[in-house]
């Protein structure tokens, strides 16, 4: 198989190809092979370069939605298909759990919050903003990177949340980064 310029698969060698039949899409399509995925970077046959239009796209959908001061309509199906090509992004950037610990902490101390009935959330959903910014820039090298592709996915929900708190886009924002964190350890990614 042959690929141009621009193509996920191109500058992929033939060892590599022949991981998913060529086709990085047979991976990252609709519903993403998440086995799949995972064995290719057990072989070491796929990299962020091959991930990045699938992670672009989500991210760009997201960007878009924050525009227009609308939270992402996605199925849980497309919420898990989009959280697993960001978790293997994350996963081929080398982004490291402890990286956002902070973030998933305060996520989960604001499911608790809500949990016990509170829903004045808007300050903890800033401060969750502001943490993760923060990660963003005090990161140095390939950290760097993978900490802005997870800002560039978290930050336009955290953004329609902080200026409409509600709670069932809360939810699936936090069912969204769990999956995240979840499949990026399924992938391999450190602690």
């Amino acid at each position: 198989m042959v690929y141009g310029k621009g193509h996920p698969g191109h500058g992929m060698g033939r060892y590599q190809r022949e991981a998913h039949g060529g086709n990085v899409g047979e991976l990252f399509g609709e519903n993403p092979d998440v086995i799949g995925i995972r064995e290719a970077f057990e072989k070491n046959r796929i990299s962020w370069k091959d991930i990045e239009p699938y992670f672009r796209k989500i991210a760009q959908e997201l960007e878009e939605s924050r525009k227009k001061g609308a939270f992402p309509g996605w199925s849980p199906e497309k919420r898990l298909a989009n959280a697993i090509v960001v978790a293997a992004y994350l996963r081929a950037q080398n982004l490291k759990t402890n990286q956002v610990r902070k973030v998933l902490e305060m996520a989960r101390t604001i499911e608790l919050k809500l949990k016990k009935g509170d829903t004045d959330i808007r300050d903890d959903i800033v401060k969750t903003r502001y943490l993760l910014a923060y990660a963003v820039g005090r990161a140095t090298g390939g950290a760097k990177h993978a900490l802005d592709a997870f800002h560039r996915v978290l930050d336009p929900m955290l953004a329609v949340l902080m200026e409409k708190p509600d709670v069932a886009h809360f939810e699936e924002f936090y069912d969204f980064l769990q999956a995240v964190v979840a499949y990026h350890r399924f992938f391999g990614g450190g602690e």
